[in-house]
C-alpha cells in the first residue's frame, strides 16, 4: 500500500484522533488544575482561583484595550503630532 492510498483510507481517522487528543489536553488540563487546587486549598482556594480568572478576563482586558488604543494613536495615527 503506497502512502497516498494509506492517507486516503486512514488519514482522516488519524487527523480526528489528533484533534480529539489536542481538545482533551486543552480542556482537561485546566479542569484537572482546578480540581487539584480545590482539593489542596479547599473551596476558598477554588474561589480565589475563580476570582483571579474573572479579574484577568475583565479588568486586565480593559487595561490592555486602553493601552492598545493609546499605542495605536501614538504610532499609527497619521495626523498625530502635526501642527494643523
Amino acid at each position: 500500500m503506497d502512502f497516498d492510498l494509506f492517507m486516503e483510507r486512514y488519514g482522516y481517522k488519524i487527523l480526528l484522533a489528533l484533534f480529539v487528543g489536542i481538545a482533551i489536553v486543552v480542556v482537561g488540563i485546566p479542569i484537572v488544575g482546578f480540581v487539584l487546587s480545590v482539593k489542596t486549598m479547599g473551596y476558598v482556594g477554588g474561589a480565589m482561583l475563580i476570582a483571579v480568572l474573572v479579574y484577568a478576563f475583565v479588568v486586565n482586558r480593559r487595561v490592555m484595550d486602553s493601552y492598545a488604543e493609546a499605542q495605536g494613536k501614538y504610532f499609527y495615527d497619521p495626523k498625530y503630532g502635526k501642527k494643523r
